[in-house]
């Protein structure tokens, strides 16, 4: 219990206040702990920092892939606009992890930089894998043209990241939501046959 309140509470202050500007003491009083219980969970600062790292990341990455699971009986266009309108979704539903994992894919410590570019590409492989799954089946459905599967989820992940930075700029509902049913329209109509 303490662990996961530990977690709850870096995972907040980190993104509010940054890794350096976070103290350990910070994070263990609002924990109602004294700083040395800390260590009886993580090893130091960077170890706290990178579990609340890669679990944010995983989290968002599972949200994405329960679209699968669930929906086994979905056409390839319904699963790929389900991914990009899921990833909102995990942006509302999840706030601090989201604005955390954002800051910090962006603006690394310098000296956290590499660890948090492999937690990153570790956790996005999932993605890229599901997505992959998708492209392929709309193939094989008839619906998207044979072409490289590859280029394909290369450009649907950065139609997802584009759009991840737009939920952040439009405060409005309805000017997002058009920017996402904008947007995937258009990658559709390029890759359908």
């Amino acid at each position: 219990m303490t662990r996961n309140k530990l977690k709850e509470a870096a995972l907040r202050l980190f993104g509010e206040k940054g890794y350096d500007g976070t103290a350990l003491s910070e994070i263990a009083k609002e924990v109602g702990v004294k700083t040395p219980a800390i260590y009886a969970f993580f090893e130091n600062k960077e170890d706290l920092f990178m579990t609340v790292f890669r679990e944010a990341m995983l989290s968002y990455n599972a949200f994405i892939q329960e679209l699968s699971e669930e929906k086994q009986a979905m056409s390839a266009r319904d699963c790929l606009y389900g991914a990009v309108s899921r990833q909102s979704e995990f942006y509302r539903q999840h706030p601090e992890a989201s604005m955390f994992v954002l800051r910090y894919v962006l603006f690394p410590p310098d000296f956290l930089k590499e660890t948090i570019e492999k937690a990153f590409l570790q956790a996005d492989e999932l993605l890229t894998q599901a997505v992959e799954r998708w492209i392929v089946q709309g193939i094989e459905e008839g619906a998207v043209r044979e072409q490289p599967v590859q280029q394909l989820v290369d450009a649907f992940l950065n139609l997802m990241d584009g759009l991840s930075m737009q939920y952040f700029y439009y405060t409005s509902k309805e000017v997002y939501t058009r920017k996402v049913n904008n947007a995937f329209e258009t990658f559709w109509s390029g890759v359908r046959s």
